[in-house]
């Protein structure tokens, strides 16, 4: 995935994250994904599948066009 959007798409997660009030335990709990995992993806080190994105739209009770809305 091109960085500038892994870029855009860890920073929707890390505001909504924020904007909800959960911690990245809680998040990755949600989103059944690992804590590590989702930390790498708001950090923008690696890139995420569209199955984890899809995942973490769900865990924010989002669509996935919703979500990827950014």
């Amino acid at each position: 995935m091109d960085k500038s959007l892994l870029q855009k798409l860890a920073k929707r997660i890390k505001e909504l994250r924020k904007l909800n009030n959960f911690t990245q335990d809680e998040l990755s709990f949600r989103a059944k994904i690992g804590r590590s995992t989702l930390g790498n993806i708001e950090t923008a080190q690696n890139d995420v599948t569209f199955t984890k994105v899809n995942k973490i739209a769900k865990a924010f009770n989002m669509s996935l066009s919703e979500f990827l809305n950014f």
